[in-house]
C-alpha cells in the first residue's frame, strides 16, 4: 500500500468528519427537527448551488460519462449536456412550489408533501416506497465506485473500501444532518471541479494538445464523432432530453434540497448557474473517453477515467483526481442516505415523536441503510453505469413526476388519480424491463412517464365528471 495515498485519504475523511462535528455543534444551538432535516431552511444561493450540483454529480459524472463516451463517442456529450442544462426549468417549476409549501406547512420530504397536499396517507406511503426502492440501486453504484477508487488509490479490496466509505458517510451525516451534508458538499464540489479541470489539462497536454488528441481519436474510430455513435438514434436523443428534465426533481436527495433554500432568490441563483457549469464540466469526461481510443487504451467497464488519469497525469494530480472522484461519489451517497433516512422518520409516523427521539431514529436508519449498501454492492450489474442507472433507478423514479405536478398545480387532485398513475407507470417499467412490453424505440422510463401522465389525466377527468366516482375516504387513511 502507498503510505502517501493512505495519508491523503485519511486526511480527507478526517476533514469530512470534522465538518460533520462542526455542523452538529452549530445545529445544537438551534432546536427543532427542521434544523436537522432541512438545515433550518437557511441555505443561501452559493451554498444551495454547490449542494445541488455536488449531490447530482455522482459516480456517473466521474466514471460513467467517460465510459459511455468510450463506447458511443461524442453523442454522449450532446445528449447529456443539453438535456441536463434544461433540468433547471423543472427544478424551478417544481422546486419553487416545494419551497413555498415547505415553508408554509413544515414539509421536509417529498412523500410528506404529496400526502399532505392530497390528504392521503396511502399515497404518501406508496411514494415513499417507490423512492426508496429505486434510490437504493443508485446508492449501490456510489458504494461500488468508491470501492474501486480506494482499490486504485491504496490497494484495498473494493468490497472493504465500499464499507469504509459508507461508515465515514454515515458518521458525518449522522453528526451534522442536512447542514453537515451541505457543508461537505461545498468542499467536495470544489474538489471534484478542480480535479476534473486538471484531468482535461494534463491528459490533453500529454496527448499533444486538444486538437492532436482529437485527431488521433478520429483516426482510430471516426464513428466516435458522429451524432448517433451507434446508440444515440433520434428517438433515444429525445428520450434522454425528456428523461433528464423530469427525473432529476424526483431524486429524493435533490427534492429535499428544495426545502433548504433560504429564499426564492437562492433557488433562482442556483438554477441560473447550473446550466453553465454543467455544459462546461460535462465535456471533460466525454473528451477523456473519446481520447482513450486515440491513445490505444483498452479499459474495462467504468475504468476508462481511472486508466487515463493513472497513465497521463503526475502522481500528485492522480491523487487529487482520485480524491475528487471519491468526492463525487460521497457527495451523492451522503445526500441519498440522508434523504432516505428522513423519509423513514417523517413518513412512517415518527414525526409525531419529540425532536430528540426523531433525531435518534434518523441516526439509526442512516447506519442501517449504510449496511444495506454493503449488501447491494455485491449484486450490482456489470454493465455501464449509465445503462444500469437508467434501468434500475431513473425509470422507476420518473414515473412519479406527473403525480407531483398534479399535487402542486391541480386544484384538489384526487389521491386515486395519483395512486393509479404511479402503479400503472411502474407496472409498465417492470414489464418493459423484463422485455414483456415494447418500448417503441424510446427509453423505458420515458414511455412509463407518458403512461403515468396519461393515466393521471384520464382518471382525474373521470373523477371530476363523476363518470367513475371513487370515494376519497378510501385513500386517506
Amino acid at each position: 500500500m502507498n503510505a502517501f495515498a493512505i495519508a491523503v485519504v485519511l486526511l480527507y475523511f478526517a476533514f469530512l468528519l470534522g465538518l460533520g462535528l462542526l455542523a452538529h455543534r452549530y445545529g445544537g444551538k438551534k432546536r427543532g427537527g427542521e434544523e436537522y432535516f432541512v438545515a433550518g431552511r437557511s441555505f443561501k444561493p452559493i451554498l444551495l448551488f454547490f449542494t445541488m450540483a455536488a449531490t447530482n454529480f455522482s459516480a456517473f459524472f466521474f466514471l460513467g460519462f467517460s465510459d459511455a463516451a468510450y463506447r458511443y463517442g461524442f453523442g454522449e456529450y450532446g445528449v447529456m449536456a443539453l438535456g441536463t442544462a434544461f433540468m433547471p426549468i423543472m427544478f424551478y417549476i417544481i422546486g419553487r412550489k416545494v419551497w413555498q409549501l415547505g415553508k408554509e406547512r413544515g414539509y421536509t420530504t417529498a412523500p410528506e408533501l404529496i400526502g399532505g397536499e392530497t390528504g392521503s396517507r396511502k399515497l404518501q406511503w406508496l411514494t415513499m416506497f417507490v423512492m426508496i426502492l429505486f434510490t437504493l440501486p443508485y446508492l449501490a453504484v456510489q458504494a461500488s465506485g468508491a470501492g474501486y477508487i480506494l482499490q486504485s488509490l491504496v490497494g484495498i479490496d473494493p468490497a472493504a473500501g465500499a464499507v469504509v466509505v459508507v461508515i465515514v458517510i454515515a458518521a458525518y451525516v449522522s453528526l451534522g444532518g442536512m447542514r453537515g451534508s451541505g457543508w461537505t458538499d461545498v468542499v467536495q464540489g470544489v474538489l471534484m471541479f478542480t480535479a476534473m479541470l486538471l484531468v482535461g489539462l494534463f491528459i490533453s497536454s500529454a496527448l499533444g494538445g486538444f486538437a492532436a488528441a482529437g485527431e488521433r481519436a478520429f483516426a482510430a474510430d471516426p464513428g466516435l464523432f458522429s451524432r448517433a455513435g451507434g446508440f444515440f438514434t433520434p428517438s433515444i436523443w429525445l428520450s434522454f432530453m425528456v428523461l433528464w428534465i423530469f427525473v432529476d426533481p424526483m431524486f429524493p436527495q435533490l427534492f429535499t434540497r428544495f426545502y433548504t433554500a433560504k429564499s426564492e432568490k437562492s433557488l433562482k441563483t442556483s438554477m441560473t448557474l447550473y446550466p453553465f457549469l454543467i455544459s462546461f464540466l460535462f465535456l471533460i469526461p466525454v473528451l477523456v473517453g473519446v481520447w482513450a481510443h486515440g491513445a490505444g487504451v483498452e479499459a474495462g467497464t467504468n475504468t476508462v477515467m481511472l486508466v487515463m488519469v493513472e497513465r497521463y497525469t503526475p502522481n500528485w494530480v492522480y491523487y487529487l483526481v482520485m480524491v475528487g472522484a471519491l468526492s463525487a461519489l460521497m457527495s451523492t451517497a451522503d445526500s441519498q442516505l440522508f434523504a432516505i433516512s428522513t423519509m423513514t422518520v417523517k413518513d412512517t409516523g415518527s414525526h409525531k415523536k419529540t425532536n430528540e427521539v426523531r433525531r435518534s431514529i434518523a441516526i439509526t436508519w442512516i447506519l442501517a441503510l449504510g449496511s444495506i449498501l454493503y449488501i447491494f454492492y455485491f449484486f450490482r450489474s456489470g454493465q455501464g453505469i449509465m445503462l444500469f442507472l437508467i434501468g434500475a433507478a431513473f425509470s422507476g423514479l420518473v414515473v412519479l413526476a406527473p403525480a407531483f405536478l398534479g399535487a402542486l398545480y391541480l386544484k384538489n387532485m384526487r389521491p386515486i388519480s395519483a395512486i393509479i398513475s404511479i402503479l400503472a407507470g411502474e407496472a409498465y417499467v417492470f414489464l418493459a424491463s423484463a422485455e414483456y412490453a415494447p418500448s417503441f424505440g424510446l427509453l423505458v422510463g420515458v414511455v412509463g412517464l407518458g403512461i403515468s401522465g396519461g393515466v393521471l389525466i384520464s382518471v382525474e377527468f373521470l373523477q371530476r365528471r363523476e363518470i367513475w366516482a371513487v370515494p376519497d375516504t378510501n385513500y386517506n387513511q
